[in-house]
């Protein structure tokens, strides 16, 4: 590996933009470890009297202006809660938006069919969410049912979540999946179930035989992880009408992914920079195979105590239903949260690619894995695909053992009759 020195990756995106700086697809970082939420970083204060924040995002600058001190006219984005968030891209993203057509708008949710890889990973990929119509009527996976999963699986004991009353007074707990689908239709809004089991699907390999392929996950660096962290692929949700997640980013920041096989999801999509709005979690693991940080906020979007988060209402959100046979598209560095108006079946996923890929190894870094110090001096130099490796044939066969151990816990957890610790958002 050659000689080494103290080094620290280069990262590709969510980085604070100074005064007068540009956009940059390869940004420079400090040799300390920066542990803040991946949506905010360490905010830098303009001395523009309107700009409060700057955030670089796959090429995007998101900015964060204070209310009151410009006009209207001055704008074409749309005042929502006196907050306003501008979008600014940098010279290559805006000339391909121009090239294909696209307009990145808060409005709404792009529905794209036949959408190219080229197209996908210029303009969506690490930068926008998309939904993709196309993609999940063709899976095998789409055909479940609620009887399907009792005839060949009731018995088979799942991870799921109850509430009554609050988001923050959920229960996880291990039961029979037939005990869970006998009340999956019975939702309301203070007492609803959410299965969200992240080993469900791996378990058993002939439903992941069913859950078809879709070009823009094909590349995926997660399969050089070893065995032992690899982070658990295709999580099943299955919830009620009002069950719903926490407002999170996905572990690692990578690239999620939703399908939704039956149902409807409500969606409320944050982009980055707005953690002062969002009162984040500071400092919380995910407990993965390989640990790593998570970013999750307290709030409910959906049941907002806007005495205890007033500030929340300066957040800027795109909402929109995804419906069944849509494939959701999760950009780095975006909270979300979904609501399932229905009962609603999905499965979930991750990808680290061509364009996240630094984004999930600086979080593996953060998380103290492995020291950032005994990095190669020509690590930046090294291909995509070497970079991943040499991170991953660095991990300590403690950290091997570790992950190996927390795989198996979960699994005797959700066989046994404890309480399933809940390790995802």
């Amino acid at each position: 590996m050659g000689s080494k020195q103290k080094h620290r990756p280069q990262q590709r995106s969510t980085n604070t933009v100074k005064e007068s700086s540009k956009p940059s697809e390869s940004i420079s970082k400090p040799n300390h470890i920066d542990k803040t939420s991946p949506s905010k970083k360490s905010q830098t204060w303009l001395t523009l009297a309107v700009v409060t924040c700057a955030v670089v995002v796959g090429g995007v600058v998101w900015k964060t202006l204070e209310p009151g001190t410009i006009r209207q006219e001055d704008l074409s984005e749309t005042i929502v809660n006196e907050s306003i968030i501008t979008i600014e891209l940098d010279k290559s993203l805006a000339e391909k938006l121009d090239d294909y057509g696209v307009t990145y708008t808060l409005k709404t949710i792009d529905r794209r069919r036949n959408l190219s890889l080229q197209e996908y990973m210029d303009v969506y990929d690490a930068k926008w969410p998309v939904l993709i119509t196309d993609v999940v009527p063709t899976w095998p996976a789409f055909n479940w049912t609620k009887d399907f999963f009792l005839k060949n699986y009731g018995e088979v004991r799942v991870a799921m979540k109850g509430v009554q009353g609050k988001l923050t007074k959920a229960e996880s707990l291990a039961v029979p999946l037939e005990l869970f689908a006998q009340h999956s239709h019975e939702g309301k809004p203070k007492m609803w179930t959410y299965l969200e089991d992240e080993l469900f699907i791996p378990q058993h390999p002939e439903l992941r035989k069913d859950i078809g392929e879709a070009i823009y996950l094909k590349e995926d660096f997660f399969e050089l992880f070893p065995e032992e962290v690899k982070p658990w692929n295709a999580m099943l949700l299955w919830g009620t009408a009002y069950s719903r997640s926490s407002l999170h980013i996905d572990p690692y920041n990578w690239t999620g992914t939703n399908a939704v096989l039956k149902g409807i999801k409500r969606w409320k999509l944050y982009p980055p920079g707005q953690d002062e709005y969002l009162y984040v979690f500071e400092n919380q693991r995910s407990g993965f195979p390989l640990d790593c940080f998570k970013y999750n906020s307290p709030i409910d979007t959906y049941d907002v105590n806007w005495k205890k988060y007033p500030k929340f209402k300066d957040a800027r959100a795109i909402e929109f239903d995804q419906h069944a046979g849509e494939l959701l598209l999760i950009p780095t560095g975006w909270f979300h949260q979904a609501f399932n108006l229905e009962e609603t079946m999905a499965i979930s996923s991750q990808v680290m690619n061509t364009n996240n890929y630094r984004i999930v190894l600086d979080e593996i870094l953060k998380a103290d894995n492995i020291e950032d110090q005994d990095l190669p001096v020509d690590f930046d130099t090294l291909s995509p695909v070497q970079q991943v490796q040499t991170v991953m044939s660095m991990l300590p066969e403690k950290i091997l053992e570790r992950g190996k151990a927390v795989t198996q816990d979960v699994l005797d957890q959700v066989a046994g009759e404890n309480l399933y610790k809940q390790r995802l958002p």
